[in-house]
């Protein structure tokens, strides 16, 4: 059997490859128009860019190293540029001889791969306009790159030009991005995309969305690119990745079967419509796996995986190649991309029913060091909760998560099955958790109706019939939030339940969508009709083009709100370093409050998140709050700023807003874990944003400040008894509900520890420390017997009537 490959690389080679591992008696001819068979065309940006310095490293295979490895007849520089059925032959020109032969063949393999896009534009022909297809392109813009270019124009927001506009960024050339769709990267839906684009301004480069390149004109020391605005540009060199179309003439022109896209038709064993033609790479239709229709997909896992799917075929094995998944990652600069499946804009154009979640775990265990919350987009059917797509963009494990959600598409499965996924887990390398289970733990919800959500999409027309309320912190809301929402924050939802309108929608929302689900919970059970926004505030910012890089084409609906007013000061010298990475929300922010609290005007700050949100979180603070931010830097995943507190010009008005009294106030009667857990979180939390706070512990609420120590001597038998019953301090407290003998407080308190929360403990000392004052009720140790000595240091007496008289300057009450 003799078989004839036309073009080598993925699809070409592979198929050669799996003939001859197959049948070693088979004659097998490549034959590649090109100067090199075998080579890795996904890794030439990068060697562009100096990250692979070894240029031989990209060349796979040559035609010697083929023939004595494989026994393989290659031949470069042959082009075949016709095919004769009827006697199965092919016409060849071999451009290093110059001459035209014709090779007969029992079975042809095509693979030819596709060719980038050139629209006929004026100056498309100039020579510092590339195209990056194979080495030899490569080595032409390394080439122009080595010498001394200094600014290049990448045209296409595709895989090919994201990295091409990495690859010359990392050279240090200035870079424009020319992308006629709002936005870059679509494969991925709008939202998501964003998260890739705000990261390629932060390194850099100039985004126009929306717009096209229109013409290329020779200058003097370059050219000029004009787009479709009118906007010119300067270049050294232009890079054209404005996407590819498959090279089908040559099958086309043998009468071959072509799909409406003009790929290549071929059946389930990648048979042409000529049964002794088979066909395999990016020139080939195929089926996509979610929607069924056919899809020009060019990617080199297919190419690969098709080439030796013919190759079964030939030798006689019945291998079958049905759909193809479109799962792609791509880097851009510290971030990562990756998508497989649908997207939601594809299912809208095919009007198919879908169902959406987002959420934004952390890569790995928050408390480890090196990782940052990702933006997690999951797909589904709305009846049975199949999966059609999902998206993952973010700084580690992005790949992985892709990896997952494409074995479970591929296998069928529903949102409902991620949950029981069992995923390897250490600290270093994921949560016991799995971002992929917390998508199964939202959809399943989702499902089965204990979560209703609303999206981005649904401001404000939807929301319009309604309330947003944001339940996020006081600092928080100041810094941004959705226009015509109020504040309420989770910590004080129960105690304002009368300040909603129960005959009206409710749509919460938070920074990432956890407290909102809390608060969804909440207002659900006391019947509300309640919504949570999915994603929360990252996705909606992200929806509505809100952030450092809006695109072109949209105008942003959320703005940060109106700076204060602020006199910079010079700086004092004194500057406090605060690490917050690891810290999850709304960890970050209210310990910036914290710290900054403590410095005097002039005195600056130096902290470092991991949360990248802080790169757009930190300015928008210091705006809203009057203080100075004087540098940011972004590496990694990992955010350092420096912020010099300022002295807002307006500190000495009068406040005339509803917060004028920032006092708050909490009786804390019970002395279960669970209720003083959340009296000194609310406590905590309410000093960082400002308050003053005070707690008037009464009755079971005093046994959290009793010391773990023997009893005073003294007592009468009575409170004594009192004392052996009750538990002594904050260490024996128990919970209120599931206690379990002990068993249930005791997994709490692992719980806990396990996902970096304070203890009761540490929550109180550090409450102590930062000025909450701890009153415990005189009358209340009287009738149960407890003395002075028995409590805690720190601890203030007093009575009820100086109970009221701290609550009558407050503006918030709690009774716990």
């Amino acid at each position: 059997m003799k078989v004839v490959v036309v073009a080598g690389v993925a699809g070409g080679m592979s198929a050669a490859a799996r003939i001859r591992r197959l049948n070693e008696d088979a004659e097998v001819v490549v034959l590649e128009r090109g100067a090199h068979v075998s080579f890795a065309n996904c890794g030439l940006p990068y060697h562009i860019a100096g990250t692979i310095t070894d240029r031989d490293k990209l060349l796979l295979q040559t035609p010697e190293s083929l023939r004595a490895l494989l026994n393989l007849d290659v031949r470069v520089g042959h082009e075949v540029v016709r095919i004769l059925r009827e006697s199965k032959t092919v016409v060849i020109r071999d451009m290093i001889a110059d001459r035209e032969y014709e090779e007969a063949y029992d079975k042809l393999v095509l693979s030819p791969g596709a060719s980038p896009l050139l629209p006929p534009l004026p100056g498309i022909d100039h020579e510092r306009v590339f195209t990056l297809r194979n080495v030899d392109d490569m080595d032409r813009i390394k080439a122009v790159v080595d010498d001394n270019a200094k600014h290049a124009v990448v045209v296409g927001g595709g895989y090919i030009g994201v990295e091409m506009a990495e690859s010359l960024r990392e050279r240090g050339l200035e870079i424009d991005l020319v992308e006629m769709a709002d936005q870059i990267m679509t494969p991925l839906d709008h939202e998501m995309a964003k998260e890739l684009q705000n990261h390629l301004c932060r390194h850099g480069v100039t985004l126009h969305l929306g717009v096209a390149a229109a013409a290329f004109a020779d200058e003097a020391d370059g050219l000029r690119v004009e787009l479709q605005n009118g906007k010119m540009i300067h270049a050294d060199l232009v890079i054209m990745a404005a996407g590819v179309k498959p090279e089908s003439s040559l099958a086309r022109d043998a009468g071959l079967d072509l799909g409406e896209r003009g790929g290549i038709k071929v059946n389930a064993h990648l048979q042409t419509s000529d049964p002794d033609i088979y066909a395999a790479g990016d020139a080939v239709e195929v089926v996509d796996e979610v929607t069924g229709q056919p899809a020009q997909i060019p990617l080199a896992g297919p190419a690969n995986r098709q080439g030796r799917t013919v190759g079964d075929n030939i030798c006689g094995l019945d291998s079958t190649y049905l759909t193809t998944k479109g799962t792609a990652v791509v880097k851009v600069f510290d971030m990562t991309g990756g998508a497989t499946g649908a997207t939601e804009a594809r299912l809208k154009q095919l009007g198919r029913p879908y169902r959406k979640l987002y959420i934004h775990p952390a890569g790995h265990a928050s408390y480890y060091p090196g990782t940052a919350p990702m933006h997690v987009k999951v797909i589904f059917a709305p009846d049975d909760g199949k999966l059609l797509g999902a998206q993952v963009v973010g700084y580690d494990g992005v790949d992985k998560r892709i990896d997952v959600f494409a074995t479970a598409l591929c296998a069928g499965m529903t949102v409902r099955d991620l949950q029981h996924l069992e995923l390897a887990y250490a600290p270093p390398y994921g949560s016991a958790k799995d971002p992929v289970n917390m998508a199964g733990f939202v959809g399943t919800n989702m499902l089965d109706g204990l979560v209703n959500t609303w999206n981005p999409e649904d401001y404000p027309d939807k929301t319009a019939a309604g309330a947003i309320v944001d339940v996020r912190s006081l600092d928080e809301f100041d810094t941004w939030h959705i226009p015509g929402a109020i504040n309420i924050p989770i910590s004080s939802l129960r105690k304002s339940l009368g300040d909603l309108d129960a005959s009206k929608p409710v749509f919460v929302y938070c920074k990432v969508g956890f407290r909102s689900y809390l608060a969804q919970r909440i207002l659900a059970q006391k019947g509300f009709d309640v919504c949570t926004l999915s994603g929360g505030s990252l996705t909606f910012r992200n929806y509505h083009d809100t952030g450092i890089c809006p695109s072109e084409t949209k105008t942003p609906v959320v703005n940060y709100s109106e700076a204060a007013p602020v006199s910079h000061l010079a700086p004092t010298g004194n500057r406090q370093v605060v690490d917050l990475r690891g810290l999850q929300c709304p960890g970050p922010i209210r310990k910036l409050v914290e710290v900054m609290n403590a410095l005097m005007p002039g005195d600056e700050l130096q902290a470092t998140a991991s949360d990248p949100g802080f790169a757009a979180d930190a300015p928008a603070w210091c705006d809203s709050h009057g203080h100075h931010l004087i540098s940011t830097d972004q590496s990694g995943a990992e955010v350092a700023v420096v912020i010099r507190k300022g002295s807002p010009v307006d500190a000495e008005a009068p406040d005339t807003c509803s917060r004028a009294k920032n006092k708050k106030t909490m009786v804390v009667f019970s002395g279960d874990l669970d209720k003083v857990l959340a009296s000194f979180i609310i406590a905590n939390g309410a000093l960082s944003m400002g308050s003053e706070v005070t707690l008037f512990f009464t009755f079971w609420g005093l046994n959290a400040l009793r010391k773990d120590a023997p009893q005073a001597s003294g007592k009468g038998l009575l409170h004594r008894m009192f004392g052996w019953m009750m538990p002594a301090g904050s260490n024996r407290l128990n919970l209120s509900k599931m206690h379990m003998m002990g068993m249930g407080t005791a997994m709490m308190k692992h719980i806990m520890k396990s996902k970096n929360v304070d203890s009761l403990p540490q929550l109180m000392q550090q409450a102590l420390e930062d000025g909450v004052k701890l009153v415990a009720c005189t009358m209340s140790m009287d009738v149960m017997g407890i003395t002075k000595d028995e409590l805690i240091d720190g601890v203030e007496f007093g009575g009820v009537a100086s109970f009221l008289g701290e609550s009558e300057d407050a503006n918030m009450t709690l009774f716990v």
